[in-house]
């Protein structure tokens, strides 16, 4: 029953968090709300994508990148709630995680000599990072209210969409990869090279760092 307490405390607890990095994105689309625009069509229209990878250094972005970092780092809490793995880690492990592939493409550019395409890859990834969040609130806070409900088919039902969502999100901006690598004639196995190491291998480690985990409790 404590623990049960705990629990449920917690979990609302998280809506204090919440509700401050909807205000900051609030914030955003009241000043910038071209960017918002431009961030959430910029996969699917170059005018859009450009006008991102030109602002992609201003504070509003800024906010944006990060407050999506945070809401990914709720949702993972939330997963997890009732381990007993150290809170904080969640969230420095998204954050490491993050800055490691940022790097990781920084130095490819270096060694590849493609530093267009690779500046490419960044705003790609960034906008990526934001999308995840945008996609992480609605379900964040639809587990927060039926939290301790798992007889409830529609948290489920909601929790199975944003898996199909998120994966057709990540198979859609391979293709997409994928295409921008083609057309600046890199080799193929460049292209294998950067989309297994930075693309889909993280995607591997966490899915199975989630089940082991999911199947410890």
């Amino acid at each position: 029953m404590i623990l049960i307490e705990r629990n449920l405390s917690e979990v609302f607890g998280l809506l204090i968090p919440l509700i401050i990095t909807v205000s900051l994105l609030v914030y955003v689309s009241k000043s910038r709300f071209n960017l918002i625009k431009s961030i959430f069509f910029a996969h699917f229209s170059k005018a859009y994508f450009r006008a991102v990878e030109n602002n992609k250094e201003e504070q509003e972005f800024m906010i944006l990148l990060w407050s999506s970092v945070f809401l990914q780092g709720i949702m993972i809490h939330l997963y997890f709630i009732t381990s007993s793995f150290p809170v904080y880690l969640y969230y420095l492990i998204i954050v490491g995680l993050i800055i490691i592939k940022y790097l990781i493409i920084k130095f490819s550019s270096k060694l590849l000599e493609q530093a267009m395409l690779f500046n490419f890859y960044i705003t790609s990834f960034f906008i990526s990072v934001i999308h995840y969040g945008w996609l992480c609130m609605p379900v964040i806070v639809l587990n927060i209210l039926y939290f301790n409900r798992i007889e409830n088919g529609f948290i489920q039902l909601i929790n199975s969409v944003f898996l199909a969502v998120g994966l057709f999100y990540f198979v859609y901006r391979f293709i997409f990869l994928v295409n921008a690598a083609n057309k600046e004639k890199i080799s193929f196995l460049h292209i294998f090279f950067y989309l297994c190491t930075l693309e889909i291998l993280p995607l591997g480690v966490i899915s199975a760092i989630v089940v082991i985990n999911y199947d410890s409790f």
